[in-house]
């Protein structure tokens, strides 16, 4: 489930981007975020009663929708400076730290080309199992939890309108490849294309007892959410 924040004049003005000369005619540009926006959000799911679900950060340029391509991530107070994270694909991952919040905390993160405003977007994810072969009943497991944390953002009313999950979707940093599904002597090719790949209810029931092997970093899962 992803999330887009109306943009408040509060909000906006805390997501507004700086170009910074400091004596370079072509230093990167950089942008400017209030970490108290962010750490509000990782509230949600910081006492850890949704498992290894989470919520994913992205910038997107509310002008044409696209992503917002960042290079490094930190936050700052007065007193410290703490290093955040910022994967291939431009999600932005903060430490969860209340003296961060208590403090002040901006967040500073480097944009690989120029926006006059990027906007938050949450999306609900999970941390896939180590390894190059992942045991289905994880999996599972995961989506579960996903499902328990898009019930909570919804809302005691919204949950009942969610889309149907349909399954996984597993995002990997190699573009393109194949897995297996293997569960004893049978087994099933699922090839990838773009950096996902879909693994459905019908799969992950099929194969329960089973693993599905990767030849592929593994960046996050995300629901596979049914399109009405």
């Amino acid at each position: 489930m992803t999330r887009r924040y109306g943009v408040t004049k509060a909000v906006r003005q805390s997501l507004l981007g700086t170009l910074l000369l400091p004596g370079l005619a072509l230093a990167e540009p950089v942008l400017d975020l209030q970490y108290s926006t962010f750490y509000s959000q990782m509230k949600t799911f910081a006492k850890g009663e949704f498992g290894h679900a989470r919520l994913g950060f992205y910038l997107t340029d509310p002008q044409n929708g696209q992503r917002c391509g960042l290079t490094f991530a930190r936050v700052a107070t007065d007193s410290k400076e703490v290093a955040g994270e910022v994967t291939v694909d431009s999600e932005l991952r903060l430490p969860f730290d209340e003296g961060l919040n208590l403090d002040k905390g901006i967040v500073t993160v480097g944009l690989k080309e120029e926006h006059a405003t990027c906007d938050m977007t949450v999306q609900v994810m999970a941390d896939a199992p180590n390894g190059p072969e992942l045991p289905l009943a994880e999996l599972a497991a995961r989506q579960q939890q996903m499902q328990s944390l898009l019930d909570k953002m919804a809302g005691m009313v919204g949950k009942h309108f969610l889309p149907k999950m349909e399954g996984i979707r597993i995002t990997l940093v190699q573009q393109s490849g194949t897995a297996y599904l293997i569960d004893g002597a049978r087994q099933e090719a699922l090839p990838w294309q773009e950096g996902h790949l879909l693994l459905s209810n019908e799969q992950l029931a099929a194969f329960a007892a089973g693993q599905l092997r990767l030849q592929g970093d593994v960046l996050r899962l995300t629901p596979w959410l049914h399109k009405g």
